[in-house]
């Protein structure tokens, strides 16, 4: 396991402490957490992106103007 070393502003600080007491785990365990929550979020966020991308270059990808979303959403999802 590797140790990295960052800084973090005062008030941070403060409510990382009051919540691992609260919660009765180390900070470390929360950083930790929340290191590894934001980075398979955007590890997703990467791959809907790639995703997307290789939809818009597609042969066979379709293209619709605001006008024809507006005319599929009024004939479609009504109440």
């Amino acid at each position: 396991m590797s140790t990295i070393t960052a800084r973090i502003p005062d008030d941070l600080n403060e409510a990382l402490s009051k919540v691992a007491k609260i919660m009765e785990r180390p900070k470390t365990f929360l950083i930790y957490k929340a290191i590894e929550g934001y980075i398979k979020e955007a590890e997703q966020d990467i791959e809907d992106a790639e995703i997307a991308l290789a939809r818009t270059k597609s042969p066979d990808r379709k293209f619709y103007t605001s006008e024809e979303i507006r005319n599929f959403i009024a004939v479609n999802c009504r109440e």
